[in-house]
Order: C-alpha cells, then sequence, then structure tokens
C-alpha cells in the first residue's frame, strides 16, 4: 500500500510539473525539450510566441496572424508506464499551405543548463547523440556508465534531420541551419492536412513499451483518460 501511494505521489509531482508551464514543453528530469512551431509559406513561428491560451489541465489553444482565423488545439498526457509525453494536434479553419516545423533536444539533467527562455537550451543540447529511422528517433544522453534513452516519434512523412540549437529563432532557420554543431537537436518538417489529427509521442526507454505511430491515438485516448 505505501508502494502504491509512492507510486501516485511521484506521478502528482511531474503532472504539477507539466500543468505549470506554458511551451516549449519540457520533460520531467531534463528527459528533454520539445518546441513546435508552424510554418506558412516562408514565414515560420514558435507556438510559444504566437497568443497562446490554456483552456485546461492539459490542452492550449494558439492563434496568430499566420493562422488567418483559424486556430490550433494541443492536448497533452502523461505516458504513466514510460515517465513520457504525448501530445495531440488539431486545428480548425488553418490555411491549406500549413506545415509543422518542430525540434526536440537538451536531453540533460543538470537543471543548470536550461535558464529561463522559452528556447531549447544549446548548453543542455550538449553530447547528446541521435539515431533516426523514418519517422521515430532515440536520443542517448548521460554519463557512459549510465547512459540514457529518450525516444520520440512524429507523424508518418515527417522529414527528420539533426540541426543547430544555437539559431532558433525561426523554426524555418533551425530547420535548415545544418548538422555542424556542438549543440544537436533533431527537427523536422511535416506537411500537415489540418483536417487531421496527428500526435508526437516522447518517452523513456522501457522494456514494457514499443510505440507505433499508428497506435498513439488510442494511447492517447486510453492515457488521458487515467
Amino acid at each position: 500500500m505505501k508502494r502504491i501511494s509512492t507510486i501516485i505521489l511521484l506521478l502528482a509531482f511531474a503532472w504539477a510539473g507539466l500543468k505549470a508551464q506554458m511551451l516549449p514543453f519540457r520533460l520531467p528530469n531534463g528527459a528533454g525539450t520539445f518546441r513546435l512551431g508552424i510554418v506558412v509559406g516562408d514565414e515560420s513561428r514558435w507556438l510559444d510566441e504566437c497568443e497562446l491560451e490554456k483552456t485546461g489541465d492539459r490542452t492550449y489553444m494558439i492563434k496568430d496572424t499566420l493562422l488567418g482565423k483559424g486556430k490550433i488545439r494541443l492536448a497533452t498526457c502523461l505516458l504513466t508506464d514510460t515517465k513520457g509525453l504525448l501530445v495531440e494536434v488539431s486545428g480548425s479553419r488553418l490555411p491549406e499551405n500549413l506545415s509543422l516545423c518542430w525540434a526536440f533536444g537538451a536531453c540533460n539533467e543538470d537543471e543548470t543548463l536550461f535558464g529561463q527562455g522559452a528556447a531549447i537550451s544549446p548548453q543542455a543540447c550538449k553530447d547528446n547523440v541521435f539515431s533516426d529511422e523514418l519517422n521515430a528517433f532515440t536520443v542517448y544522453y548521460g554519463a557512459s556508465m549510465a547512459l540514457r534513452g529518450i525516444q520520440g516519434i512524429a507523424p508518418i512523412g515527417s522529414e527528420l534531420r539533426l540541426s543547430d540549437a544555437h539559431q532558433q529563432a525561426s523554426p524555418l532557420q533551425l530547420y535548415h541551419s545544418g548538422k555542424k554543431t556542438d549543440a544537436p537537436v533533431i527537427s523536422s518538417l511535416y506537411s500537415w492536412d489540418a483536417k487531421e489529427k496527428c500526435y508526437f509521442c516522447f518517452y523513456r526507454q522501457n522494456a514494457k513499451a514499443d510505440y507505433n505511430y499508428f497506435m498513439l491515438p488510442e494511447l492517447f485516448e486510453r492515457e488521458s483518460k487515467k
């Protein structure tokens, strides 16, 4: 009974940290930062720079001039078995030529490296090592004798590449920044059909979990009810 109470308390603290923050989303215990942006034509903007309304404990509504009269809705849930994060993205009345541009990185347990800015901390990206395949990737970080791994899944059709966390003035700048850097992040450009819901998933490597993209809608539905 005591063990169960401890687990519940730890999950509550994890959610408190997630619910208290705005964008970008930062996973607990230095397990990475997810930054999401929009691209319309040659213009791009991070969602944390847009007009943002927190509409619930786990939901956000985004408006911006790039979206015209449209809105983007973000809904999040905690993955209890893997200490991870699942994000559902949907929208209404959005431009037809809209793309999503996102980045993930800064896997580092040293809290002093993150600072107060909204961007992914370049200092926290040092020594992160990435392995990607199609729309999925793994980030390895930590001491060699205690190596940790974070796995990520993006929408099918995402074009993954390594980018330079020093160059985050806009999503497109980061995406085209190149991989020669001491602060690598993984970034992607995704041509989004706004009629669909799309999902992003980030979680610790765990023998209990091996997710694929097609599993994410059902996983989100199940976990969001907990």
